[in-house]
């Protein structure tokens, strides 16, 4: 199997039968800090693809799949909030595939199997350096209009945790860092893609989720700054140097793929 990252959430995972790519975001970035080249080449790379599936229903995840898929013949598989937020923006309802934690779905020779879990808690620490960050008093009426947005999209509890299964390789996709105690996961997967953001102590919990899930290898996503000025980009090089010492881990390169042998 093969994954390619293109930044924030969205992954391209491709199996010998089928493509799937999972939470494509154009990003929400200031006015030319970014060339109308860049943006085009990610809404053509999005729009190869017509089998779309939502982690959950939060801005970075979910906002993009109306602009890029209303009028393409694709299929978008979510939960019941991001479904009807979609629904409300006048999605096509015949695009939207409603599914739930424990569905098994299948693709030809590839299955994907949905597991409840849970969106990361966001600690003291990370907000107070968001309220007291120069850039975001410096962007403020920017940074209300992403909180105005971010009430828009909701998650209601409802992020989920993918297993994609091909040819007998197994790879594992969290949208957001962290896990439901109560759900016993599948362990020792070939590949754990893990998002690397959202808590001030994000290397020891990110050390935790590995630790639970025990994967063969750890590919770092959604460590970049997606919508600025209430995000930041993540330092990830000393989590994967510390990690790699018993686990091979690396951060995803946005545009480059890597192969899961």
């Amino acid at each position: 199997m093969k994954v390619t990252w293109y930044g924030t959430a969205s992954i391209l995972i491709e199996t010998s039968d089928i493509s799937l790519l999972f939470d494509p975001y154009m990003k929400y970035l200031p006015k030319n800090s970014e060339s109308t080249e860049v943006k085009q080449e990610r809404q053509n790379i999005f729009q190869n693809y017509n089998h779309i599936l939502i982690t959950h229903g939060h801005l970075d995840h979910l906002s993009s799949i109306n602009e890029l898929y209303h009028d393409r013949n694709s299929h978008i598989y979510l939960t019941k909030t991001p479904y009807h937020t979609l629904y409300s923006q006048g999605f096509p309802q015949n695009k939207l595939c409603l599914i739930k934690p424990n569905d098994i779905l299948k693709f030809n020779c590839t299955t994907v199997k949905v597991f409840q879990s849970r969106h990361i808690q966001f600690d003291k620490g990370i907000v107070k350096e968001l309220l007291l960050s120069k850039q975001t008093w410096k962007q403020l009426p920017r940074a209300l209009h992403l909180c105005f947005m971010n009430v828009l999209y909701k998650e209601n509890n409802e992020t989920l945790f993918y297993e994609i299964e091909s040819n007998g390789q197994r790879i594992q996709l969290m949208g957001s860092a962290d896990l439901d105690n109560n759900i016993d996961y599948p362990k020792h997967a070939d590949a754990l893609i893990l998002p690397h953001q959202g808590r001030s102590d994000i290397d020891k919990h990110n050390q935790r989720i590995v630790h639970i899930l025990k994967p063969k290898r750890v590919l770092l996503d959604h460590y970049d700054n997606a919508f600025p000025p209430i995000s930041s980009d993540v330092a990830v090089d000393g989590f994967c140097h510390i990690m790699s010492k018993t686990i091979p881990t690396e951060k995803l390169m946005e545009g480059k793929t890597v192969t899961i042998t």
